[in-house]
């Protein structure tokens, strides 16, 4: 019975993994569809006169695919663990007893989370800027697959440790992914208006990832437990994390 119900989980799982492709997929298609519209009325532009020369559109689309998979991969990963904190900190034991965490053992872990953002989030900025930008993206998807990693983890330190790392990510991930953007946007001298389209599709291909990454993760943890989504989440921090992906600014 219960080979039979895992195999069938398994199944379910590839399933949603199938729908999450697809959807992706078809987001993909329908912005590539809407990109070369835009690109045709921007060369049309261009024939009289009234908008930039196509390197400058060139420029702008190269820009797009450079920032919005990078983007979307760490927010689908972060998507993927968010619901589960609760559920996987709650089902550990203390070593030494063999006890269930209690409430407020869990509490302790969010709140060190919770610090953890707040003191690094308001210096965040300023050492992305400092330090680099593309490098802040990196060491998020570091921190924040060093902080789902630790949750297979029984000994309440390193979970706490996990937990504060990642809150350094969280503060990672709201700073370097768009200070890049921005900057790159910048030295490439784009139309500032360009820039909130950028963000516009970032955002709606947000929405999209969400739904998708949330039916994955809700599979995920039904097969393998509230551990699962957290494992789950380090193939996409891994995609979007190598530095040929954000290239050129600091």
């Amino acid at each position: 019975f219960f080979v039979e119900q895992g195999v069938y989980m398994a199944a379910d799982l590839a399933a949603d993994l199938d729908k999450l492709l697809a959807a992706l997929g078809g987001a993909w298609l329908v912005l590539t569809l809407l990109r070369r519209a835009t690109a045709s009325r921007e060369a049309a532009a261009v024939a009289d006169g009234s908008a930039a020369p196509s390197d400058t559109a060139e420029a702008l689309r190269r820009l797009q695919w450079q920032y919005l998979p990078a983007w979307l991969l760490f927010k689908a990963a972060d998507w993927m663990q968010g619901p589960y904190f609760h559920e996987v900190y709650a089902s550990k034991r203390h070593v030494a007893t063999g006890e269930p965490f209690s409430d407020t053992d869990v509490s302790r872990l969010f709140l060190a989370g919770f610090v953890a953002a707040t003191l690094v989030g308001t210096a965040a900025g300023s050492l992305v800027d400092s330090r680099g930008r593309r490098a802040g993206c990196v060491l998020y998807a570091a921190a924040a697959g060093a902080a789902a990693a630790s949750v297979v983890c029984e000994r309440p330190e390193l979970l706490l440790a996990g937990r504060v790392v990642g809150g350094i990510g969280t503060s990672l991930l709201a700073a370097a992914p768009e200070a890049w953007l921005c900057a790159e946007h910048a030295r490439l001298s784009l139309p500032a208006a360009s820039l909130g389209g950028i963000f516009g599709w970032a955002y709606f291909g947000d929405s999209l990832v969400a739904i998708a990454s949330g039916q994955v993760a809700s599979r995920a943890a039904s097969a393998g437990g509230p551990q699962a989504p957290f494992l789950a989440s380090l193939p996409l921090l891994a995609a979007g994390a190598p530095p040929r992906r954000l290239r050129r600014a600091r």
